[in-house]
């Protein structure tokens, strides 16, 4: 995969600040060369107790590394909530990074800070070069230009932004040089070590950090792909609604798209009004952003109609995202759907109790009982809270439930009747977390998979959960089948789910693979995952 634009100007700035500080150490501290400016904090330049003092150490103090970084960790918390995954590793990691380097570095030098009067304030501690405080501002500077970027705001926005960083660094190296905390060589040393952690994390985290410019040249040289977009998404699982609207917009205009048409799912339609409206506006894309069971809706709405389904993941399993291998970073997953092959699919058709009226369809798995009652049992803000892992709570009470009777049909073909207690129809491999309950499903060879067990007790789920975590080779407590067509009759109504929501009752459960129903924005390559 070819190496994106906004990457290349990353790496180019982390082997311009590279090299800077690799040749500002050696003009300093081996050549001397900065001596007559440094001498020029040998004296005293502020008196103890001076207005001018007290608001210098203030300003320091408020710019702490200590206190800049529990900042950056809010700001990881923020981006994290809204499936900005690699802003928030990149906010967390350059803020403690560049202090720890800069600690490191220090301690390796030992060069001693300046004379100061003002010797007892917090901020005057440690070695002096490379000034760690002036390492983690700049670091935190730079993140806030880049959360500016991430989160696409206007041009003027961003403008404003670059110039408030620049005048914060200069503003926290002035205070720290007029307390004779640090010399004009260390405060600059400092600058340029942040500078490369901070485009280093970044770099590896693969955020956005384009200059205003840069973007308007990108957005105009791109090939023009024109047509409508819809993009429907669920309100409630947005933390920014607004920057997420704005991310899908920039990267539509990039591709000169028309105008988006927004459809917010509501609490009484959660998608199948919405994709009725865009196929009637004859939308080229449609772009779904929500959970696995407003993804489904989307997707079973937009069957057999051609047109590509963009899919942007924001929920807790996003389990049809990771099977196709589609980013959990939101802007990534924007680029994907704008900009990534289609790629069709099948889906799966279920009919319960013969209401072939009311067939449904899924594109992950179908759940019988036990993973019915579990998905139903766990709590929305507990899985909000831990994601996947509220699940585990949720199971422990399912554990001891007695097996059902179960007949199961595959192609036509009577396999078994048997007591079960997980009955899973699949169309795709993972569970999530690196867990394949089956592992020989693929949801483009116009098959489907079903799996069928009867775990009771403890040690009978362990040897389960050891065979799904060794995909196999471990036990075999699950009995598999493939096939086209599957049926499987319970013998009293059981709940039963669909990618994960819990959808209602029934007996007989008659499923049936729609190949290539589904035509889905995929990663050009495996490059594009996350």
């Amino acid at each position: 995969m070819t190496t994106r634009p906004f990457s290349r100007f990353n790496l180019w700035l982390l082997v311009w600040f590279t090299c800077a500080y690799l040749v500002w150490t050696v003009l300093t501290l081996r050549a001397g060369l900065f001596a007559a400016i440094d001498a020029s904090s040998d004296t005293a330049r502020l008196q103890p107790d001076s207005p001018a003092a007290q608001i210098a150490a203030a300003f320091t103090l408020v710019s702490h590394p200590l206190v800049l970084c529990v900042g950056l960790m809010a700001l990881g918390i923020w981006a994290w909530r809204g499936k900005l995954r690699h802003l928030a590793t990149a906010s967390i990691a350059s803020g403690l990074l560049s202090w720890g380097a800069a600690v490191l570095v220090a301690n390796s030098v030992q060069r001693p800070r300046p004379p100061s009067p003002l010797s007892t304030a917090l901020t005057y501690s440690g070695y002096a070069y490379p000034d760690a405080h002036m390492a983690v501002v700049t670091a935190a500077a730079a993140v806030v230009i880049t959360t500016i970027t991430t989160t696409r705001r206007p041009p003027i926005a961003m403008l404003v932004a670059r110039l408030s960083a620049l005048a914060f660094i200069v503003a926290s190296g002035l205070a720290q040089w007029s307390m004779n905390e640090a010399r004009i060589s260390d405060l600059v040393g400092g600058m340029l070590l942040g500078g490369t952690v901070v485009t280093a994390v970044l770099f590896v985290a693969r955020v956005r950090m384009l200059p205003v410019m840069t973007i308007r040249r990108q957005a105009s040289t791109n090939r023009p792909h024109g047509g409508l977009c819809a993009v429907i998404y669920n309100p409630h699982r947005m933390a920014d609604e607004m920057v997420f609207r704005r991310q899908i917009a920039n990267e539509l205009a990039g591709e000169h798209w028309e105008a988006p048409l927004w459809l917010p799912t509501t609490p009484d339609d959660a998608g199948q009004g919405m994709v009725a409206t865009a196929l009637s506006r004859g939308a080229d894309l449609v772009i779904g952003a929500g959970g696995d069971g407003t993804i489904r809706v989307i997707a079973q709405s937009l069957a057999g109609s051609g047109v590509p389904f963009g899919i942007v993941p924001s929920g807790t399993g996003n389990l049809l995202a990771k099977n196709l291998g589609i980013p959990l970073d939101r802007e990534d997953a924007i680029r994907v759907a704008v900009k990534g092959r289609p790629r069709a699919i099948d889906l799966v058709k279920l009919v319960v109790d013969g209401r072939s009226e009311a067939a449904m369809r899924f594109g992950v798995m179908a759940g019988i009982g036990f993973d019915a009652r579990l998905m139903s049992r766990t709590n929305e803000s507990l899985k909000r809270l831990v994601g996947s892992a509220a699940y585990v709570v949720s199971a422990v009470p399912e554990l001891l439930v007695s097996p059902h009777r179960v007949e199961i049909t595959v192609d036509g073909v009577r396999q078994v009747r048997r007591k079960a207690v997980l009955t899973v129809m699949g169309n795709v491999a993972s569970i999530g977390g690196g867990l394949e309950l089956m592992p020989d499903a693929d949801p483009t060879d116009g098959r489907m998979e079903m799996v069928i067990g009867s775990p009771t007790g403890l040690f009978a789920w362990a040897r389960t959960a050891l065979q799904v975590i060794t995909r196999g080779r471990a036990g075999n407590s699950l009995e598999q089948y493939t096939g086209q067509q599957m049926s499987v009759r319970v013998d009293e109504p059981m709940p039963y789910e669909l990618d994960g929501d819990t959808v209602g009752e029934g007996c007989l459960f008659e499923a049936e693979v729609d190949p290539g129903a589904l035509v889905v924005m995929a990663p050009l390559s495996s490059a594009s995952h996350s």
